[in-house]
């Protein structure tokens, strides 16, 4: 028999059985609710408290067990009825992958059987269960789906998300359909190789907030405007690279966009005509990030950028801008990132920049004066790049006082730096680009302190002293280092630990064997030194590096045979081991160099014929193998086989019999010395076809193909200093 409880006691019993029921309550909706209150009650019958309390009585326990079983019935009925995305949206996706090749089996989820709303890059309502999201985007051009875009999607009629960017849709033009998803909040078909005029179907898209057409390398185009007009929620637009010449009233369209946050019409072919100086009211003044570079505007910055109060990016690289930068920039407050590079900008720099600007990217324009009073107050600065202007001043620690910098840029510019040897900046540089400016005859012992250096280029910069052993280990992130052109000295330890891409220590005076470097190497030159010893280190180097397109190791001390190693090394695009004291044979595996441009072995002491597998080497521009003690005739299959030569030198060698005329064939030749040899006969008559020689034609564009911008200005200063030995 069970003991009665006092009343207290009942009190307590009941508020145990409340807190026991609360640790079953953590629900949600639906299906999940009645679940959760089944456990709940399920617990409650477990509970002493409830079987034996003799307040509750039998009727208000079958009640309660009533309950129970109804509520277990509806969870199963619930259950039963789980959300899942209609049938007819489900066929459209289908039909719409038969039209696509998919590499990357990123629709390899697409299947009957399974629920499209568990599908990779699809997106369902919660509640009712209809595609709201499409987002396909490719991630890299070799994953990219390929085909065509059926109109079979407009059956998901409640599409908000449509992403298709990066992929590759045959040069099609965007579908007129795509203006039929009413819903459409965000739309992007960016990079996805669509043509044509964009279709004024896109008009109709009325709660459209993101808009992004860009990346078609102007293969699509926009002849009538009245359709952007119409789409007043738009908070984004993306139409780079998109053709706009043929839209003369563009900013009229914009300025009705009062929700606009971010305008990118960069690349667009939009002219002085497109851009007015001037706009009789501004209604896009929530504006927060503007880009129109890169188009020829060439034209003064239109004063109603000044008034775009909430700006905080704006870009106007390489669009031909002209004047002065205007003081006006002092009243623009939000400011923060400022990209004038690139134009044709005179004068002084604005003596009261905004004040809270990160970034200012002023390079490659003809400003002039000084740089200190004009930027000292700027203390958000993260990057500072005025390179390539004609400033001049003397920068002290004092100057360089930014403790957020990571890139500065100085480069050609007349700037000396007079800095002390004990300072220790406040800053920690990514990027340092001080060439030309005059740091002093010491190694600037503050770079001790820049611990996360990714690039630095501190070349003729009037450095003459040895470089400091903690240097070459400054930095774990270095990618990019510059040296050239100083007095520096020493021995370079080995480089293959660190994670170096490109090194030029050019036009220096260090000594010693040639070092090893990264597997990651791409470009690696060490022209114009002493270095001595053999070429062995750079074949060691190679059997790990298959990155390296540019090597140039001429004007030094090496000497010894050539070694047989190039079987490796097959990205090569510059080879030049020229001015060196080199002998032997020159090896048959440099046939294996497919890739090969530039090949130069001159003023050597190598001997022999010239391998027949040089004839594999069917891209070469330039090919010197001058002042050697080469033999034999002079190949046929140089005229054949190497038909994109521009300079061919043989000179000073030992080659005999007749000139083959299968070298008129060379009809891009500019260069073509064969002097010095111990040739006979007569000289062919189709020298005449030689038409860039003779100032018939230009300069083909292919010679400076696969170069990176890097690469091209080392090129150009190896044929400028090729075409200046032919030219005094």
């Amino acid at each position: 028999m069970s003991k009665s409880r006092s009343p207290s006691e009942e009190r307590q019993a009941r508020l145990q059985l409340l807190d026991s029921s609360s640790l079953h309550l953590k629900c949600y909706i639906d299906i999940e609710i009645i679940i959760c209150i089944s456990a709940t009650l399920f617990s409650l019958m477990n509970l002493p408290v409830f079987m034996d309390s003799p307040s509750i009585s039998m009727e208000a326990r079958k009640l309660f067990i009533l309950l129970l079983l109804l509520l277990h019935f509806s969870s199963v009925a619930v259950s039963s009825n789980i959300i899942r995305c209609p049938e007819t949206e489900k066929d459209a996706l289908l039909k719409f992958k038969q039209g696509i090749t998919n590499p990357s089996n990123l629709l390899s989820s697409w299947t009957t059987e399974q629920d499209c709303c568990k599908w990779e890059g699809v997106e369902c309502d919660n509640t009712t269960g209809h595609v709201t999201t499409l987002d396909l985007h490719s991630r890299s051009k070799a994953n990219s789906l390929r085909g065509e875009l059926r109109n079979s999607l407009l059956g998901l009629s409640y599409l908000r998300h449509l992403d298709l960017s990066h992929n590759d849709f045959f040069y099609s033009q965007i579908p007129d359909f795509i203006g039929s998803f009413k819903n459409l909040e965000y739309l992007n078909l960016s990079s996805a190789n669509f043509r044509g005029i964009v279709p004024d179907h896109l008009g109709n898209l009325s709660c459209l907030q993101y808009l992004d057409l860009s990346g078609s390398g102007g293969n699509l185009r926009v002849n009538n405007h009245d359709w952007l007009s119409q789409l007043s929620s738009l908070k984004v637009i993306d139409l780079s690279w998109v053709d706009l010449r043929s839209w003369n009233s563009w900013l009229d369209a914009i300025n009705m966009q009062q929700s606009l946050k971010k305008l990118n019409l960069s690349a667009c072919y939009l002219y002085s005509i497109h851009i007015p100086p001037t706009l009789p009211f501004l209604n896009f003044t929530s504006l927060q990030i503007l880009d129109l570079s890169h188009n020829p505007f060439g034209s003064l910055i239109p004063s109603w950028v000044f008034n775009l109060s909430s700006l905080a990016t704006l870009n106007l690289k390489n669009s031909e801008i002209q004047g002065s930068i205007p003081e006006t920039f002092q009243t623009m407050t939000s400011l923060t990132v400022i990209d004038l590079s690139e134009n044709d900008l005179t004068g002084e720099l604005p003596s009261a920049l905004p004040s809270l600007l990160k970034e200012v990217h002023f390079s490659r324009n003809r400003l002039n004066g000084s740089l200190t009073k004009n930027i000292m107050h700027l203390k958000h600065l993260v990057v500072l790049d005025v390179a390539r202007n004609s400033l001049n001043d003397t920068l002290t620690q004092e100057s360089l006082n930014f403790s957020d910098l990571k890139e500065l840029g100085l480069s050609y510019n007349s700037i000396v730096l007079k800095i002390s040897q004990s300072w220790i900046p406040s800053f920690q540089l990514d990027v340092i680009a001080l060439r030309s400016c005059q740091l002093g005859h010491s190694f600037p012992s503050w770079l001790r302190t820049q611990k996360t250096i990714s690039s630095i280029d501190i070349s003729d910069a009037g450095i003459s002293d040895k470089v400091p052993d903690w240097f070459w280990d400054l930095s774990p992130a270095m990618e990019h280092m510059d040296l050239s052109f100083n007095q520096l000295r020493g021995e370079v330890p080995d480089l293959s630990r660190l994670s170096l891409l490109v090194v030029d220590l050019s036009g220096n005076n260090f000594q010693g064997p040639v070092p090893h470097f990264s597997s990651m190497m791409k470009v690696f030159i060490l022209t114009n030194n002493s270095f001595s010893g053999t070429v062995s280190p750079v074949c060691e180097s190679l059997v790990y590096n298959n990155s390296l397109r540019f090597l140039d190791l001429s004007s030094n001390n090496l000497s010894g045979p050539l070694p047989d190693c190039w079987v490796n090394g097959t990205e090569l695009i510059v080879l030049n081991l020229g001015s060196n004291f080199l002998f032997g044979e020159i090896p048959q595996s440099l046939g294996n160099l497919l890739n090969l441009k530039m090949l130069l072995l001159d003023h050597n002491n190598f001997l022999g014929e010239l391998p027949s597998s040089l004839q594999n080497l069917r891209r070469l521009t330039l090919f010197d193998v001058g002042s050697n003690n080469l033999t034999g005739s002079i190949l046929v299959w140089i005229g054949e086989f190497c038909i994109e030569l521009i300079i061919l030198v043989l000179r000073g060698n030992q080659f005999s019999g007749a000139i083959p005329p299968q070298l008129c064939r060379l009809e891009y030749l500019m260069v073509l010395d064969l002097s010095n040899n111990a040739l006979t006969g007569t000289i062919p008559r189709c020298v005449n076809k030689f038409l860039i020689m003779a100032g018939v034609e230009g300069v083909p564009s292919f010679i400076f193909d696969q170069y990176t911008a890097y690469e091209k200005v080392l090129v150009e200063t190896i044929i400028i200093t090729i075409f200046g030995e032919y030219n005094r």
